[in-house]
């Protein structure tokens, strides 16, 4: 089967470069963030980012013509395997949106909803929660779906998503991997998150 298709997928609904063993912190700073990935992970180009929303197939073709023709573009995006990959590919990515009103616990779980409509079998592993990210107050979640490719492909994934407003904008990170073995990333996905940091 000839399918590429990374995890982050699932932030879309809201530079090409390889890396060695020792990883560098990354910055972003006219966005004013910074980041550590996972150590080995590779740097993903826009172009491929956007050839991967093409090979997904969503329950509802509406979302998915807009994932691919109006969603915003992520500010960073790394993946376990160099890209294209065969299969699934955990992913990490940040991207930058205008803020709105509401709380952040608000804001994300309305950002679920077209995913509720995208993936049939979409289910929260973690509800909707008030966190802090950086020091900054914000929400995360945790879920379970199965990403489907055109080709006809079936990939069980985890996502993990956070919210962060700041000021006018608000930070949308999200980390994903396989539903289970070696590519969950759980331990990857820790130190990433724990090595963010947003600047006032």
């Amino acid at each position: 089967m000839n399918f590429r298709c990374p995890a982050f997928v699932f932030v879309l609904a809201l530079a090409l470069s390889t890396t060695g063993v020792g990883q560098e912190r990354i910055r972003n700073a006219a966005a004013g963030i910074e980041l550590t990935p996972p150590a080995g992970w590779h740097e993903t180009s826009l172009a491929q980012v956007q050839a991967n929303r093409e090979n997904v197939r969503m329950a509802d073709a509406d979302l998915q013509h807009a994932i691919q023709t109006r969603s915003a573009l992520p500010l960073i995006v790394f993946t376990k395997y160099i890209e294209p990959h065969e299969g699934l590919n955990p992913s990490l990515q940040v991207t930058l949106r205008a803020a709105l009103r509401g709380t952040p616990t608000d804001l994300l779980s309305t950002a679920l909803e077209p995913m509720r409509r995208a993936f049939p079998d979409f289910r929260l592993v973690s509800p909707v929660h008030p966190t802090e990210v950086s020091g900054w107050p914000g929400a995360a979640m945790e879920a379970t779906y199965t990403l489907r490719s055109k080709a006809g492909g079936a990939f069980p994934v985890r996502s993990r998503m956070w919210l962060v407003p700041r000021g006018q904008l608000m930070f949308l990170i999200g980390m994903s991997g396989s539903a289970t073995g070696a590519d969950v990333a759980d331990a990857e996905f820790k130190a990433a998150l724990d090595s963010i940091v947003i600047q006032k």
